[in-house]
């Protein structure tokens, strides 16, 4: 396997807030989606359907520059010690490894796709698929949502100091967890608990039908990130994962 780091677009320098769920919620909260940091992606991976597509958007890895963010903006250097590109064959993915063990562990670090214009209207996505892999979960004690080897965030509202957001984490997480939980109003949802190394596995998730169960109505709301957390942080430990070919594919 051979990787190297992404090329993000983002400011140089970052906050440095601790815990992935508090990272999110306070950068969200702090209008960071609507920045300009943002930056289009080039015209074959751009968001829009295209005549006879059914894809919305999608992400395939195959190019270093993937116009990713980190939401706390910290910078390409702290960046570049938890994610990168892989390959393994035709196979392309980001790799992610968070060490939590050490002097000077890499702060919990999100990383996504954010949709600042022309976001994707909810009512018109059919399903998030993609492919993800867990090689290493984190030593969690009591609550497996304390760190995870993997997890894909996707925000439709996002939280403000008044307002909770909308949305859904996603988790693979390294033992069953606790149901129906919140951060910020975004909804806490594990999709699997299943051992690390078994290799690649497919999720194919309705979110205007979870968004309707959860919410109301998929109409007038737009997805504003789609985005993936791997950390160790809170155990002290490592989680290793990858993620590949997501999209959002249309009704």
């Amino acid at each position: 396997m051979s990787n190297t780091p992404p090329t993000p677009k983002m400011p140089t320098r970052g906050s440095l807030l601790s815990g992935s769920a508090r990272t999110l919620a306070v950068a969200l909260a702090a209008g960071f989606l609507g920045s300009a940091a943002f930056v289009s992606a080039p015209a074959a991976h751009a968001e829009g359907l295209t005549a006879g597509s059914r894809v919305y958007w999608q992400e395939r890895f195959d190019r270093p520059d993937i116009h990713w963010v980190d939401p706390a903006r910290h910078d390409a250097t702290a960046l570049s010690r938890v994610y990168s590109i892989g390959h393994e064959g035709a196979v392309n993915f980001l790799h992610a490894h968070h060490d939590g063990t050490g002097e000077s562990p890499p702060k919990a670090m999100h990383y996504g796709r954010a949709f600042p214009k022309d976001a994707p209207p909810l009512e018109r996505i059919a399903s998030l698929t993609w492919r993800w892999r867990v090689t290493q979960h984190p030593a969690v004690r009591d609550d497996a949502w304390e760190d995870m080897a993997a997890g894909v965030y996707v925000i439709m509202r996002t939280p403000d100091l008044i307002t909770s957001g909308k949305g859904f984490k996603f988790g693979w997480l390294a033992k069953p967890g606790a149901k129906g939980t919140r951060q910020r109003g975004i909804r806490q949802t594990e999709l699997r608990h299943d051992a690390a190394g078994g290799g690649w596995v497919t999720e194919n998730v309705d979110i205007c039908a979870l968004f309707e169960r959860e919410y109301g109505k998929c109409d007038g709301e737009h997805v504003l990130y789609v985005g993936v957390v791997t950390d160790a942080d809170g155990t002290k430990s490592v989680a290793d994962a990858d993620y590949a070919d997501f999209a959002l594919v249309a009704k």
